[in-house]
């Protein structure tokens, strides 16, 4: 019997060698096919984990960004205040000056001056900081997650440097700004009489028309003029030495960004929906102007569309706009800005 189970195996025995690998190489490959989906599974959670503290990180980013801009938001009324001053002529006109009629005039540009660098100022302001502190939290988060590259690592001073960059808007560039929105604004009110009456859809227009005009003397500046306005020059002479490489870094990436097409584009996204909210507010305006001008106790509805007001009754509104809050919901809340500083984030924080 053992001999005829000797002599089938002998016969057999390249089967039994072909079996027997075929079963050795199933259960090998059944353990390494294991081993990749554990560690498929592994790298999968790591990943997963990984962009819940990215997402987690991002949010709270944008939370301080909107903080930021919040609190910021105030010293640009007070900036165009300075820069675009009718103080000065208001007390001549109380005074009785003898040129009158020219310091009318002189208010009526101010005023029309005031709402579109309100417009513009505001819009710029948000677009420099949702840059300047998306690319920080960027480089924190990069630093956060490779500990072992102290080159990432920013100082607290290193990140108020960086941010203070801003405070070259706040003063000097929206100085700069407002002297080209005047220019702009006197050259389209010039042939606009005090005693002219204007409806919202022409003041729509008239808004629509500077616009145009400021657009164009935009086009005709040198490369790089809103970066150049928004962000200290590259090389001052008074300046303080950066506090490290990465935050000469950081500056010079942040002035690429604002240097690029799609701020150009993003401004007058920002810039559409502010206009809208301005003449929202004026609707109420006019028609406040209206009901105290013409009966009072009239209970007829009419809409403020059809409501025409006196340029020199408009001239004082137009004047105070800059200190009421009327779009910071709104200008939070515009997606296109929102998406630039997500696509900001996410550019940055990734080696």
């Amino acid at each position: 019997m053992f001999s005829k189970l000797r002599s089938f195996a002998v016969r057999h025995h390249r089967k039994f060698i072909v079996f027997g690998a075929l079963v050795g190489g199933g259960l090998l490959l059944k353990r390494y096919a294991e081993k990749k989906l554990i560690e498929w599974q592994e790298t999968e959670m790591n990943q997963l984990l990984e962009r819940s503290r990215k997402q987690q990180h991002f949010e709270s980013t944008e939370r301080t960004c909107n903080m930021t801009i919040t609190s910021v938001l105030p010293q640009i009324q007070l900036a165009i205040g300075r820069s675009l001053d009718s103080d000065s002529i208001t007390l001549l006109l109380k005074q009785k000056a003898p040129n009158k009629k020219d310091l009318w005039e002189q208010l009526k540009v101010i005023a029309f001056s005031r709402v579109i660098s309100y417009v513009y100022g505001n819009a710029i302001l948000a677009i420099l900081l949702r840059a300047q502190v998306n690319i920080l939290g960027a480089y924190l988060y990069l630093a956060n997650q490779n500990p072992s590259k102290p080159d990432l690592e920013l100082s607290p001073e290193a990140q108020s440097q960086f941010l203070s960059a801003s405070n070259y808007w706040l003063s000097t560039g929206i100085e700069q700004f407002c002297l080209m929105v005047e220019k702009v604004v006197s050259s389209q009110v010039a042939n606009l009489s005090l005693k002219q009456r204007l409806t919202l859809i022409e003041l729509e227009q008239l808004f629509h028309d500077i616009r145009v005009a400021l657009e164009d003397e935009l086009s005709r500046q040198p490369n790089g003029f809103l970066a150049n306005v928004m962000l200290p020059p590259q090389h001052s002479s008074g300046e303080a030495a950066p506090a490290s490489p990465t935050l000469t870094k950081m500056m010079n990436e942040t002035r690429e960004v604002l240097e690029s097409l799609e701020v150009s584009q993003l401004l007058s996204s920002c810039v559409n929906i502010g206009v809208v909210c301005v003449l929202d507010k004026f609707s109420e305006i006019v028609s406040a102007l209206h009901t105290d001008t013409n009966q009072p106790d009239s209970q007829d509805f009419l809409h403020p569309n059809h409501i025409s007001v006196y340029v020199a009754k408009l001239i004082p509104a137009l004047n105070n706009f800059i200190f009421q809050d009327v779009w910071l919901t709104q200008l939070l809340a515009i997606e296109p800005l929102r998406v630039f500083g997500a696509n900001i984030y996410e550019s940055f924080s990734t080696l």
